[in-house]
């Protein structure tokens, strides 16, 4: 692992005692252990379908109301077969407990739908079933309450997950506040997208570091040293090539639209009449031309951004510490179209029964590409007094996918 790669390194030798380092070799504490491993994942695609399948079963027998078990089985299978420094995983959460939180936030919704029927009808005399009634405005509050719920969701929902896995005896968890995370992280997007993205570096380096600087393992926190500073130069490179890559697809998109459209040899009128008066042929034609702006789109604009997610990630892990543990990864821009764009087709054309499949490729990309330096020193780590929220995922599942 070289300077480059980890923020640590460099204390490392200077505290080894090596040849210009400050201080007598002989008073300098011993370099600490770097011995590099890797999380092993040991399931099987075929197992993971058996659990997969039953669960889609369950859901058509209850109406969709036996998910919560059946998320909480998928979990526990993948959880125990991922191991690290030869000891497995432990998950401990509960099909009741995700209910509940389910429940909860349709509660809340209840909730906030009865006070504003009461606003709308006492307070504004208005009649609940106008042309824009009481529905309508409560639907368009919940798609506004929506994005910052999903994010304290997003939060909520990770530090569930952590309060109920186990690794060697003792719990993971995650500290401060989800509340307070869904309004920085609400605030920063809307900012990021009046800026035209410009902000995405600090954008991604704030919201990293309190899911990264909260998380625990028993008494043992997380550190964090990324800076927004560092990756700007890289991130300005690949923002003016995506304004390029967007002209040129636009370009080739509108030249190929307009060479179709003269080969067929259609007046401007009759190519009117095509959109006006759809038939077979003006569906075909459409069809075609998603198809063409999809793959100018994917073979111009996507491998860029998927070079950024690999570079961002890279840089995110190597700037995380457990203690005495670093991390690494040399994850690439295919492995990482691979991980994006690869998943979601395989989720979109097997009309969503392809979800075992991205979890295994998920878990096998996670064990093969991430590096750990070093093992937690097990004597100073002691069991936490905090056990995590009682119920969990409730936001998550209802303003958005919460998968596995």
């Amino acid at each position: 692992m070289s300077d480059a790669t980890s923020p640590w390194a460099k204390a490392a030798v200077a505290s080894s005692g090596v040849p210009g380092s400050a201080g007598p070799a002989a008073a300098a504490p011993a370099a600490p252990d770097l011995t590099p491993s890797r999380p092993i994942y040991d399931g099987k695609l075929s197992e993971l379908y058996a659990i997969y399948l039953r669960h889609v079963v369950l859901m058509l027998l209850t109406l969709g109301w036996s998910r919560f078990w059946g998320r909480t089985r998928l979990r526990r299978y993948l959880w125990s077969h991922v191991s690290v420094l030869g000891d497995r995983f432990e998950y401990r959460g509960r099909g009741r407990e995700l209910l509940i939180g389910f429940l909860l936030a349709v509660v809340m919704l209840a909730v906030w739908g009865g006070l504003m029927y009461v606003v709308w009808v006492e307070v504004f005399h208005e009649r609940p079933f106008s042309s824009f009634g009481v529905f309508d405005a409560f639907s368009l509050s919940v798609v506004l309450l929506g994005i910052p719920l999903a994010f304290v969701g997003h939060y909520a929902g990770l530090r569930y997950k952590l309060s109920r896995t186990r690794w060697r005896g003792i719990r993971c968890g995650l500290a401060g506040s989800a509340w307070r995370y869904g309004a920085s992280a609400t605030g920063l997007t809307f900012v990021n997208v009046m800026t035209a993205q410009l902000l995405t570096p600090v954008v991604s380096v704030k919201l990293a570091r309190p899911r990264i600087v909260n998380l625990r393992y028993g008494t043992l926190p997380l550190e964090f040293a990324g800076r927004a500073s560092d990756i700007y130069g890289r991130y300005l490179g690949y923002y003016f090539l995506n304004i390029v890559a967007w002209v040129v697809a636009a370009i080739v998109l509108i030249g190929a639209i307009g060479g179709t459209v003269g080969g067929l040899d259609l007046s401007e009128e009759e190519f009117l009449t095509l959109f006006s008066q759809p038939n077979l042929r003006t569906v075909l034609l459409a069809l075609a031309a998603a198809i063409g702006a999809y793959m100018v789109f994917g073979l111009l604009v996507l491998p860029l951004r998927c070079w950024w997610q690999a570079y961002l990630f890279r840089y995110l892990v190597s700037r995380s510490r457990a203690g005495n543990v670093l991390f690494a990864t040399a994850i690439t821009t295919r492995q990482m179209w691979g991980f994006m764009v690869l998943n979601y087709g395989i989720v979109v054309l097997t009309l969503g029964l392809g979800w075992p499949w991205v979890m295994h490729r998920t878990m096998k990309l996670i064990s093969s590409e991430l590096w750990l330096y070093g093992a937690p020193d097990g004597a100073s780590i002691h069991q936490s007094a905090d056990r995590g929220p009682r119920f969990g995922e409730g936001l998550l599942d209802m303003f958005d996918v919460g998968g596995v």
